[in-house]
């Protein structure tokens, strides 16, 4: 048989391989003049490339599933990141704080609260039930008792196994994919004893001796988590036929959010004493809550977080750690010294969290990114959390569109114009270290619809500032971009300017619709216009440095305004670059479109 030449080893689909093979057996001379189409020897084809195709196909998803960039399926995921010390996260709880308050007799206090008692509530229809994440004793000096709690979404269970002699690394699986592994709980007992040992998670070999106490928690291929105690030389080793409990609590991830109204499920006095309950109040509302990690977050982070080998030393680490321990919770960190900011903080390093809902993370998230970092560095108190800075975009934008095209209307071209604006906010800014760029913002408009001709488009800065009412407050709104220069007149249209305040004077008089402008010199005055007059109220209620786009407000009073009051700044360019802790957004409020119909032939 002569050799073939024209084997394919590139494509591997089944056409291919039949093709193939018809080729070499062409080549024969015994076969050259077969005909392959009508004959048995096609079926025979046929299973050949079948099955070749299939073992390709095979061992190609093989290859694939080796390396944690090209894996497909969570449990290949799921064991690369076990490599690299990565826990993916599990469900996370929704978390509120309540305060409850009762009457009951004072005869029989201390009154005690289990962990695990629950409150009920309702979030679009669907009943959630949360608990006490540990026991409370509540004392009181008469009969009405107060206190206060954190209480998570889910209700907690227990998994009981028997630890085995044997059995190397032996696991115990936790029962319930749902599972917050925040609340793993796990008690040894030994020898039938009635009171067990405690035993703690940690996810490091550092400072563990043989008599350590600890548990280890990994993600198994299946989606349950499982937990693994020492071997005696790096953490203790429970004593054969030991009981292990395993007690933990079941989440719904992000449901319950936004949780607000909570009813008492149980009877704190445990007595029958109890004369009635004055109060539960939410303090936080329910947040927190989330599904467990993807597969594609932990492609992302477990390498990022080996990489900081468990310590936080480069801004990298920082970023690192905490988008691995709380993704889902936080969006984006921003990290940078103390030494670049006024005034100068040296020796510390500054960590912006976005979150993933809302502008501002609560303040519990930042306590527990705090307490989790303090571990992670050589000095603790280097560690300060801080919020972003937010900067506002007002857009004002004249719309052309060639009506013989299209038959939408100018309503209709709007909202398509608006959705475009909101869609490119939410994939381009939003997040630290991401600027807006005026061209491709304005190419986004002309391309949300074929219609569309032309725009004419203004970007003015925004920031948002919440006075105290009737209180004398001073603010400093870093725009962190040039502004346009000073006019040099009274007369000139504002470079800063304000929506409208009531304005209260030191004597205590207000003035409604009033606003700050710039006086085209450098100053800020507040102003109100009544019949058409201007009347200055303050001449000198604080400075714009034009340069660097530092805007001061000193010791303004308000005594109303809606939900906030909107400070703008026109830029010199029409970029806006940002820095630190600047994060830049678009709400459709400050949007305003302009649509005019053209007919071109």
């Amino acid at each position: 048989m002569t050799a073939n030449t024209s084997v394919d080893l590139v494509q591997l689909d089944f056409d291919t391989l039949k093709n193939s093979l018809k080729t070499y057996l062409q080549d024969n001379p015994n076969f050259k003049d077969y005909n392959f189409e009508g004959s048995n020897i096609n079926m025979l084809m046929d299973l050949l490339s079948y099955n070749t195709f299939k073992n390709a196909f095979y061992l190609n998803m093989i290859l694939s599933e080796m390396f944690i960039d090209s894996a497909q399926l969570k449990g290949s995921i799921v064991s690369h990141a076990k490599e690299l010390n990565y826990l993916p996260r599990s469900y996370r709880s929704a978390k509120a704080n309540v305060s409850i308050t009762f009457e009951a007799t004072s005869d029989n206090q201390p009154y005690t609260v289990l962990k695990g008692s629950p409150f009920s509530t309702l979030v679009k229809n669907d009943s959630f039930v949360f608990t006490t994440p540990e026991t409370i004793t509540i004392t009181s000096a008469n009969n009405t008792y107060t206190f206060t709690t954190d209480i998570y979404e889910g209700i907690y269970v227990k998994d009981t196994y028997t630890y085995l002699g044997g059995i190397e690394n032996q696991k115990f699986r936790i029962t319930n994919k749902n599972v917050d592994t925040d609340s793993i709980t796990v008690v040894v007992y030994e020898n039938n004893a009635e009171l067990g040992e405690i035993y703690t998670y940690t996810n490091t070999l550092l400072d563990i001796t043989s008599t350590s106490k600890v548990f280890f928690i990994q993600a198994g291929l299946d989606g349950y988590y499982e937990i693994l105690f020492g071997d005696g030389i790096f953490g203790k080793q429970p004593k054969i036929n030991s009981t292990i409990v395993i007690d933990y609590r079941i989440s719904s991830g992000s449901a319950p959010n936004g949780a607000s109204t909570f009813s008492l499920d149980f009877d704190p006095t445990d007595t029958s004493e109890l004369t009635s309950i004055t109060s539960v109040t939410t303090n936080d509302d329910a947040s927190g809550g989330i599904e467990s990690e993807t597969i594609e977050s932990i492609r992302k982070y477990s390498p990022r977080y080996f990489a900081t080998q468990q310590r936080a030393v480069a801004s990298n680490d920082y970023k690192s750690l905490v988008l691995s321990e709380f993704s889902g919770v936080i969006n984006d960190v921003a990290i940078y010294g103390g030494e670049t900011v006024e005034p100068k903080r040296y020796g510390r390093v500054i960590v912006a969290l976005k979150p993933e809902d809302g502008t501002i993370a609560p303040d519990y998230v930042k306590d527990d990114v705090q307490s989790y970092l303090t571990k992670k560095v050589s000095l603790p108190t280097r560690v300060v959390i801080e919020d972003p800075s937010y900067i506002y975009l007002k857009i004002n934008s004249t719309i052309q569109y060639n009506k013989s095209i299209t038959s939408k209307t100018a309503s209709e071209i709007k909202g398509i114009v608006l959705s475009a604006i909101d869609d490119y906010s939410e994939a381009n800014f939003e997040r630290f270290d991401a600027d807006f760029r005026y061209s491709r913002f304005v190419n986004q408009i002309d391309e949300s619809d074929p219609s569309i001709t032309s725009n004419d488009t203004d970007v003015q800065m925004i920031k948002r500032i919440v006075p105290k009412i009737n209180f004398q407050e001073s603010f400093e709104l870093k725009f962190n971009n040039e502004l346009h220069p000073a006019r040099g007149t009274t007369n000139a249209s504002p470079i800063v300017y304000s929506d409208a305040f009531t304005f209260q004077d030191e004597e205590g008089n207000n003035y409604p619709v009033s606003y700050i402008k710039d006086d085209g010199l450098g100053k800020l005055i507040v102003y109100t216009v009544t019949n058409g007059l201007t009347a200055i109220l303050n001449s000198n209620v604080g400075t714009v440095n034009h340069t660097t786009g530092l805007v001061t407000i000193n010791k303004l009073r308000v005594a109303d305004y809606d939900s906030y009051i909107s400070i703008y700044a026109h830029n010199l360019i029409k970029d806006v670059i940002i820095s630190e802790n600047n994060i830049l957004l678009i709400d459709l409020q400050d949007v305003t479109l302009n649509v005019i119909e053209t007919i071109e032939q």
